[in-house]
């Protein structure tokens, strides 16, 4: 096997998406594609270096001609790849995605129902912009956060210094609605709460958003307060 079809084979083995390694080593997806192909005679030792640097793929590999089948070469991964799983790139959750960002920046509609027993809907508009920061009418101000499956919204409000985290798929983004959990305190307690909502591109009436949400015990879930007790039990005990 030539090292361009070594390459091509453990890029698809390991499921490397193009467009990471492109970003990652400041290069085209037409270059990256280059690499693989032995026609362009392109694959140098620094850019199997890169690989070992950014992925983990042992340049061995490359090195060694006696690894000359897929077989020996998912052998040396299954060696290797494991010796790496705390490495910091691995360890790290969140990162830059500009295909997900793109499909999420601009004004959106966050409904839900509130905390009090009237089932009054709460209506927020949010502005999500490029440069991942989040703010809302009410002056709350937050962080988007991409991860590869889902992302949350990371709010502080102004006036009680409470935090918000909002979490959605990232599959479901690609539609002008789409749903999402919410986690936060109560109005106006230290109690936490669950809550099932959803955005939307355009602004709905209330009324919509009852038949959409449904009923409210059944997206909404406020912490026990004798679950509280117990704990606290727990602790002094």
């Amino acid at each position: 096997m030539s090292n361009e079809e070594k390459l091509d084979f453990i890029i698809k083995y390991l499921k490397l998406d193009v467009k990471d390694i492109a970003l990652e080593f400041g290069l085209s997806t037409g270059y990256i594609s280059k690499l693989r192909n032995s026609v362009h005679a392109q694959l140098k030792p620094i850019h199997l270096y890169a690989f070992e640097s950014c992925f983990h793929i042992p340049y061995k590999i490359f090195q060694d001609s006696s690894i000359d089948t897929t077989n020996k070469i998912i052998e040396i991964l299954n060696l290797y790849l494991p010796l790496h799983h705390s490495s910091k790139r691995e360890l790290k959750v969140f990162q830059r995605d500009s295909r997900i960002l793109n499909k999420l920046v601009g004004v959106w509609y966050q409904y839900l129902y509130r905390s009090n027993k009237n089932r009054e809907i709460y209506e927020i508009k949010i502005t999500i912009n490029s440069d991942y920061t989040i703010y809302d009418k009410n002056k709350n101000f937050g962080e988007l956060f991409i991860s590869q499956n889902q992302s949350m919204i990371i709010k502080k409000s102004t006036n009680s210094q409470n935090l918000v985290s909002i979490t959605f798929n990232n599959m479901q983004i690609a539609y002008k609605v789409f749903p999402f959990t919410l986690v936060s305190k109560q109005n106006n307690t230290q109690f936490e709460m669950a809550s099932f909502g959803f955005f939307s591109k355009k602004r709905l009436n209330h009324q919509r958003v009852k038949e959409i949400l449904g009923d409210i015990e059944r997206v909404q879930l406020k912490i026990n307060y004798d679950f509280i007790s117990r704990v606290d039990d727990e602790i002094y005990s």
